[in-house]
């Protein structure tokens, strides 16, 4: 008898959470216009390169894809979340996860992606400027 009474009430708190995350989607994102306009900025960004092309679009999460890499911009709980992971030649492998507040302006967004990207081949460039050849075997 316990376990129907403890089950029910944990089903009501799922779904007010989730009716209240749907609401805040309706009123930030869907009524903006959805992903595709709201984040239009940022998605002409990231689908600039020849390769990259939306592979899926939700109300809340839209992924690109590219040869070497795919980015996934959401929005989680009144935040903009853009995860990138990918290969790039010479750098390896990159996993890096932004979280930015509501309203944060997409230029500074880009900003902070390109400023990280750059960063990351300056550390490459440096390594490849030190005499790295005593390391391989011949």
């Amino acid at each position: 008898m316990w376990w129907v009474l403890i089950i029910g009430i944990v089903g009501y708190i799922i779904y007010q959470f989730t009716k209240d995350y749907n609401r805040e989607v309706q009123t930030k994102v869907t009524n903006q216009g959805g992903m595709l306009k709201k984040y239009s900025l940022l998605i002409e960004y990231f689908t600039a390169h020849p390769t990259a092309r939306i592979t899926k679009v939700t109300k809340d999460n839209v992924t690109v894809t590219s040869s070497t890499m795919t980015i996934w911009l959401d929005f989680v709980g009144g935040k903009t979340e853009v995860s990138l992971k990918g290969f790039l030649p010479l750098v390896g492998n990159i996993s890096k996860r932004w979280n930015f507040p509501g309203g944060y302006p997409q230029e500074n967004m880009i900003e902070e992606i390109e400023n990280y990207l750059t960063w990351q081949v300056n550390n490459i460039a440096k390594i490849s400027e030190k005499d790295y050849g005593k390391y391989i075997n011949y």
